[in-house]
């Protein structure tokens, strides 16, 4: 931490080639990163796109100066200088409102370009008694809530990675009550502090109702309408209890509390000019152990909150949306959709897996005293950052060392899978990818293959014997094949296929058309080694022969189930992924953007995972590093294009991502 009045410093540099091209492919983008000062001062400079690349910079490094990342691009204006004069930087909105409460004093930057980099220092003073008061842990992908907000105790998914089943932080909360000694009022007051502080950060000032339930989940709304009340927010608080002679144990000590200290409290009913001039909401219906169909008041109450969210007021959830079942994730009818979720001590199963994820919108942890040092194993681990590694080249690697890549894909129907994944796989570091494809698919991709290499497994349209392509697998060069993108599901492609998948013991990426080789069969994979399936939650129904809402009303205990009867890594695609080990071991891959959702980034994911594999990692590794490369290419990629990104543009980001997490493998492959 920095010394009151010591310097906050950021800095970042923007390849200005790249940048004119982001421009020129989405023109809106110009608008949305820049005020209208900012561009009329740069179009009238030699090379306007030169000065925005320095603006962009500037934007980004005061972003990092907070410790918050960019929180609106035009709250950030870096206006002309004159001749020996600095530019000058203005902070508007919420972004000034963080530098206010932080302590930052006036902001400078200094502009300036080398060659094709644009770049931008900030510097700024704290002025606050003490210095600043946040601890800041940042990674792509990643910001830390406690950076975010300027919360101290409150974490993203990427900065609190272990989750656990609402039964095991039952438990933990049994264990600290009645072993350690901390009394339950307690941690319900600690719960309450978060969330109230929250509101106050993010939400300063806005008219608050926070909606009750009867339990444990109500009393941390009580305690926590009490404590925004006495900070002077404006908050009303309504119980769905006929009278407060319902409610019991810490919800009747924290009714009593707030009642005593003036808190707007209301009984049973809502007013309709609670929810009129309601601007945010707090969700305290339902608990972690609230499971089932929503009935009476509750279901009338969350279709009310709904509403008020459908008309743009914020939601705000405590531990869990009311109607999500946070072991499962499964979502009853007219659960609350929320905005931000937080949770104590730890997020729980059901918040990161699909459709809970869905409902729980940005999930946060809250830190309420229960000692780390009591916690089980976790349920699920979330991938972050540090997970990732990709092995590096040694100096005297050659390219089938660097990882040889294998693809049996594409059809005359869908060339360009085949492409993509292969591409996919040189951009994430194999030195070799060959394409296996019969004389007629790859028509296709001929013209376009310029690092990748064609090797023809037969004529025709479709892949009809597997001879050609096991005697190509029989090479001990080969490090990974990745089967079934684009491939067709013609009955005698699939029937060799299986042939492939089968008799070969080379690690093995089976994606898509893939999958349906083995559809209701997955009990002839147990005993074949080293494969990883990719499935969306359609292929993953078709592969156990169940309905696909099943698969998708609980995802996580789907993949489970998959990795158990195939025997092998299962990574089921979807808004968070999922990926499954045999041994019951689960990752979860939570920040991939709404963009990923086009076609042909599965195959680029596939083309990712099998280099991981050729590079040495286990299946297990490779499927959970490459969702995490996936997914944070994706997120670079919705920067610049947030209506959609498509796959071929994913491809080229992987290097991007990927050069962050190379470890070093030593000077020689003799070492």
């Amino acid at each position: 931490m920095p010394a009151p009045g010591g310097p906050l410093i950021g800095f970042d540099l923007v390849e200005v080639g790249r940048f004119r091209e982001a421009l020129r492919r989405h023109p809106s983008l110009q608008k949305r990163l820049f005020t209208p000062a900012e561009i009329e001062y740069c179009s009238g400079r030699g090379v306007p796109e030169l000065h925005l690349a320095a603006r962009f910079a500037a934007k980004e490094a005061v972003g990092k100066l907070l410790g918050t990342g960019v929180l609106c691009w035009q709250e950030i204006e870096v206006t002309g200088e004159g001749r020996g004069s600095a530019p000058r930087v203005a902070l508007t909105g919420r972004t000034a409102g963080v530098a206010r409460d932080r302590g930052v004093g006036d902001v400078q930057v200094s502009l300036s370009h080398v060659g094709s980099l644009a770049g931008a220092c900030a510097v700024a003073a704290t002025c606050l008694e003490g210095g600043t008061d946040m601890e800041i842990v940042v990674g792509p992908g990643g910001e830390e809530a406690i950076a975010r907000y300027g919360i101290i105790g409150l974490a993203s998914l990427a900065g609190r990675p272990a989750v656990f089943t609402p039964a095991q932080v039952r438990e933990l909360d049994r264990v600290t009550i009645e072993e350690i000694g901390i009394p339950g009022p307690v941690l319900m007051e600690r719960a309450a502090l978060g969330v109230s502080q929250f509101v106050r950060s993010r939400y300063p000032d806005r008219h608050t109702l926070v909606v009750c339930g009867h339990g444990n989940n109500g009393g941390d709304g009580l305690a926590t309408a009490r404590q925004l009340h006495l900070a002077g927010h404006p908050v009303a608080c309504v119980v769905a209890v006929n009278s407060p002679s319902e409610l019991r144990g810490d919800a009747a000590l924290n009714y009593h509390a707030a009642e005593k200290t003036g808190v707007n409290l209301r009984v049973g009913e809502v007013p309709a000019y609670l929810w009129d001039e309601t601007e945010l909401v707090i969700d305290c219906l339902l608990g972690t152990g609230a499971k089932g169909e929503l009935r009476g008041r509750h279901a009338e109450w969350t279709r009310l909150i709904n509403a008020a969210g459908a008309r743009g007021v914020p939601v705000l959830a405590v531990d869990v949306p009311s109607g999500v079942d946070s072991s499962t994730g499964s979502v009853a009818a007219g659960s609350v959709v929320a905005d931000h979720t937080i949770t104590f001590h730890a997020a729980k199963s059901g918040l990161i897996c699909p459709p809970g994820s869905e409902a729980a919108g940005e999930v946060l942890v809250w830190d309420i005293g229960i000692p780390r040092s009591l916690e089980p194993e976790p349920d699920v681990s979330v991938v972050t950052e540090a997970d990732v590694s990709v092995p590096g080249r040694r100096v005297d690697d050659h390219k089938y060392r660097a990882g040889y890549v294998a693809l049996l894909a594409g059809s005359t129907a869908y060339p360009g899978a085949a492409w993509l994944a292969a591409q996919a796989a040189l951009r994430t570091g194999a030195g070799y990818a060959r394409l296996l494809m019969t004389s007629g698919a790859a028509a296709g991709v001929r013209n376009r293959l310029v690092e990748g290499v064609l090797h023809e497994i037969g004529p025709g349209d479709h892949l009809a014997d597997a001879g050609p392509v096991l005697s190509f697998l029989a090479d001990d060069r080969l490090g990974a094949l990745v089967a079934g993108p684009g491939l067709g599901r013609d009955p005698a492609t699939m029937a060799a296929l299986r042939q492939v998948v089968l008799e070969s013991t080379v690690p093995t990426v089976l994606d898509a058309d893939g999958l349906f080789a083995f559809a209701g069969a997955v009990e002839e994979l147990q005993d074949r080694p080293g494969l990883v399936l990719t499935p969306h939650v359609g292929e993953l129904a078709t592969l156990l022969g169940e309905p696909a809402t099943g698969v998708a009303a609980a995802s996580l205990a789907a993949a489970r189930r998959a990795a158990a009867a195939t025997g092998q890594v299962v990574l089921l695609k979807g808004s968070s992924t999922v990926i499954a080990a045999p041994s019951g071991d689960t990752r979860a891959v939570v920040q991939g953007p709404p963009q990923l959702a086009s076609a042909g980034t599965g195959d680029v994911l596939s083309g990712i995972i099998g280099t991981l594999l050729a590079k040495g990692l286990t299946p297990f590794e490779a499927a959970y590093a490459g969702a995490w490369i996936h997914a944070e290419a994706g997120r670079l990629g919705a920067l610049t294009d947030p209506q959609g990104i498509l796959a071929g543009d994913l491809v080229e980001l992987i290097p991007e991502v990927v050069a962050g997490r190379i470890y070093e493998r030593g000077p020689s492959w003799r070492t």
